[in-house]
């Protein structure tokens, strides 16, 4: 095998390990999870300094506003100064204009920070509701990472019984214990066929003698019983 063929066969190798890690259910399931979270955090991060500045805005709308309340009455303070002739008209009116002016300013302010705070407070809803949605995609994909880790459980372990029973010829392992009981009960018959082959080759004197014998014995024990004395 040339050098450049192990290599490529190498790189075959890592990259079938790279899908096989890559396909791997729990590892992807959790990593889906672990995402998730991130994305949560970061959303929960992200709405936080949103609210801060909406918080902001709301405070600096307030003090605008406070501000324009304030030179509002002042400008009020001074026409009243007018009317009871404590001021003079023309001083009392530039001093109660700029009063006014400054109170429209600060008023533009409110308006510009509530605007702000609006806008702020409308973006808060909406990511309160991408919050709400990830929480729930982070509790289906809890669920479901466990029921696949289950399942991938189930299935790796099924694959790995039947990769080993298809592996195991079970026809050819019956057939061979089939055949070496067919083996043994003619060797039996063999047997058998040897023993009643010796008794029929038994010579002619040999065969008689046989017969004797298992007759002997019969006699012997009447021959017995004859020479016992009957008791009186």
């Amino acid at each position: 095998m040339g050098l450049l063929e192990r290599i490529g066969r190498i790189f075959s190798a890592e990259a079938n390990a790279a899908v096989d890690t890559m396909e791997n259910a729990s590892k992807i399931s959790d990593q889906i999870i672990r995402e998730l979270r991130e994305n949560l955090q970061k959303a929960i991060e992200g709405e936080a300094e949103i609210k801060a500045i909406a918080l902001q805005h709301r405070a600096e709308e307030k003090k605008a506003s406070d501000k324009a309340n304030e030179w509002e009455k002042k400008a009020n303070d001074l026409l009243d100064m007018i009317d009871s002739n404590k001021i003079e008209a023309e001083k009392g009116n530039e001093l109660a204009g700029k009063a006014a002016e400054s109170s429209e300013e600060y008023k533009k302010q409110a308006t510009q920070y509530s605007t702000m705070a609006k806008r702020e407070e409308e973006t808060l809803k909406v990511m309160d509701l991408k919050i709400k949605k990830i929480k729930e995609q982070i509790e289906e994909s809890e669920e479901r990472a466990e029921m696949l880790k289950s399942k991938a459980k189930t299935a790796e372990v099924s694959e790995r019984m039947n990769k080993t029973l298809s592996s195991v010829d079970t026809d050819g392992l019956m057939s061979t214990l089939n055949r070496m009981e067919k083996k043994v009960d003619a060797q039996e018959f063999r047997a058998q066929a040897y023993a009643e082959v010796d008794d029929s080759t038994l010579s002619a004197k040999s065969e008689i003698d046989k017969v004797l014998e298992t007759k002997s014995s019969g006699s012997a024990l009447e021959a017995l019983k004859a020479k016992r004395t009957p008791k009186a």
